[in-house]
């Protein structure tokens, strides 16, 4: 059930109650909703995207300038940041849940096999195809496995989890989703359980809801947000104002400082998207293996071949002009790719002369493209995903998405400036050191002599090799994937929650995202963080079941 204000949220005492209606909080409600669960969803958005509903979550952002807009990052509506994402599905590896050099304050409390479990499900709520991801490109027979080219990225259809889902959340009698209910505080009992929740509307309605289970779902920095906040009424609340919320904030590094000409042209081929026989698309990409992250103590990189720069005219190429030119404009470019990937692409602006002369001269090429793509794009009943243009020289930029190491300096913590609600507003402090930067020059390096070796192809650098720590550090931070701020550990002194999610000394709090991974990994984080709140809805339903039979 689907209500557009917070009616009957101070008259009932709810069951679970999950903040945010992202794609965790939508997966989570859903699961809960099939074993059997009553739920109730606070989305602190409307139905469609607002300016007057993001302007909640603008932030002070110090330090890192790169750091991303959370007006652009974040999306306050019924799906949350689905409706933003490239929608690219990867789970973590099986690596990134091993004890490794520096990350002994880090580690999972939980095994690979158990996450590994749920990716049947979570694919199944993503829309992006069976739990497979790793697929060798077909007719590369490669001997030398210190890199693999076999991770797949899958592509969810829809993107968008509101899309996919809400007709069934419309349907249910288990879900009610209340849109416009924005939490903003939390009262507690004696024994540390959460007794109930503050809700306003941005009409100025405050009502208050009790549950008897809670769940924080609501992104890595705005849920960082609303507990610190808490905190500040409650200061022994989840580790208390010395402990770990907020702090080990953790992004992805990504992109070029190497170039790659592939000799091979099965492995150019597989390296471009591709649409299976389940109807969805998928990519490959190239990750050293595990014995060399073992070895040479790498964090986790994965690359794959990347067009040049739209915005640099010197391409030559009637294609890619044409897209910046559409990048280019806000309102076409939102239509094409995400907001954060249109500024990457378009900004700072470029001549336009010249891209008018590219779409001149290579009329013939764009005229064969264009039919086939806009088709792909928008037309086919699965869409493409993206843009890959694939060249007679098999020469591309080698794009990089790397592992950001937890670092307690590295934190959200709560300004001084309050939003429209009252709610004191972020304060993003996202640190980058040479530890996350010397792995991925050690990885490109290694690429390099693993692709000459094995006869595939050649890497070269685009700077000279000793800028290339310069190079990396000027590409970075994040600030999409939000992680860690909440995160997992063995107690209170190394993290918010445990292995089930659950806030220590908060019995009925938990928190579900990608905010209490410990580590990061290579992969972008939705696609795990759907798998743990699969995970997450299974251990709430069996306890609940036990309760039951307990109170017969």
């Amino acid at each position: 059930m689907l209500v557009d204000r917070q009616d009957g949220t101070s008259v009932h005492h709810h069951n679970i109650c999950i903040i945010g209606s992202g794609p965790v909080g939508i997966a989570l409600a859903l699961e809960l909703a099939r074993r059997g669960q009553a739920v109730t969803v606070l989305e602190s958005g409307a139905h469609m995207a607002s300016v007057e509903a993001s302007q909640h979550s603008r932030a002070e952002i110090v330090g890192t300038p790169k750091h991303a807009d959370m007006m652009v990052a974040v999306q306050r509506s019924f799906g949350g940041t689905s409706n933003l994402w490239g929608a690219g599905c990867v789970p973590l590896d099986p690596i990134d849940f091993e004890r490794r050099p520096g990350l002994t304050d880090a580690s999972w409390p939980l095994e690979y096999r158990d996450f590994a479990s749920h990716f049947a499900d979570a694919s199944r709520y993503a829309n992006c195809g069976p739990p497979v991801f790793e697929d060798e490109p077909p007719g590369v027979a490669i001997a030398d496995r210190e890199f693999r080219c076999s991770n797949l990225i899958r592509f969810a259809e829809p993107a968008s989890f509101r899309t996919a889902h809400e007709d069934e959340i419309r349907r249910s009698q288990r879900i009610r989703l209340h849109l416009d209910a924005t939490v903003t505080g939390m009262a507690f009992a004696s024994d540390g359980r959460v007794a109930s929740l503050l809700v306003r509307s941005r009409s100025g309605e405050v009502t208050t809801l009790k549950a008897k289970t809670f769940v924080v779902a609501c992104g890595g920095v705005e849920t960082a947000r609303l507990m610190l906040a808490v905190q500040r009424t409650a200061p022994s609340a989840f580790g208390g104002v010395d402990g770990p919320l907020g702090r080990y904030y953790m992004g992805h590094l990504s992109g070029e400082i190497a170039q790659m000409r592939l000799a091979n042209a099965a492995l150019d081929a597989g390296l471009d998207f591709f649409r299976g026989a389940h109807g969805r698309y998928a990519r490959r990409r190239i990750i050293a293996s595990d014995d060399v992250q073992r070895r040479e103590n790498l964090t986790n990189v994965s690359f794959w071949p990347f067009m040049p720069p739209f915005r640099d005219a010197a391409h030559r190429s009637a294609v890619l002009s044409l897209a910046y030119l559409a990048l280019s404009v806000p309102a076409i470019g939102r239509r094409l790719v995400s907001e954060h990937l249109r500024e990457r692409n378009s900004t700072p602006p470029a001549p336009i002369v010249p891209h008018l002369g590219n779409l001149v001269a290579g009329l013939p090429e764009l005229l064969r493209f264009m039919p086939r793509f806009l088709h792909g794009r928008f037309l086919a009943d699965t869409r493409l995903p993206g843009l890959h243009v694939r060249n007679a020289g098999r020469r591309y930029g080698v794009h990089y998405h790397a592992e950001h190491l937890p670092h307690a300096e590295s934190r959200v913590t709560l300004a001084n400036q309050h939003d429209e609600l009252g709610m004191p507003r972020a304060r993003i402090d996202m640190r980058v050191s040479d530890a996350d930067v010397a792995p991925i020059v050690r990885t490109h390096q290694l690429l390099r002599d693993w692709v000459a070796r094995t006869g595939l192809g050649e890497l070269e650098w685009l700077y000279p090799e000793q800028d290339m720590p310069a190079r990396v550090l000027a590409q970075a931070p994040d600030g999409v994937h939000q992680i860690g701020t909440a995160r997992m550990g063995a107690n209170s002194r190394t993290g918010v929650v445990d292995g089930d999610c659950r806030a220590f000394g908060s019995p009925n709090l938990y928190v579900a995202g990608s905010a209490v991974f410990p580590t990061s990994g290579q992969a972008n984080p939705t696609f795990s963080a759907i798998a743990l709140a699969v995970r997450l809805a299974r251990h709430m339903a069996a306890e609940a079941h036990t309760h039951a039979l307990a109170a017969e």
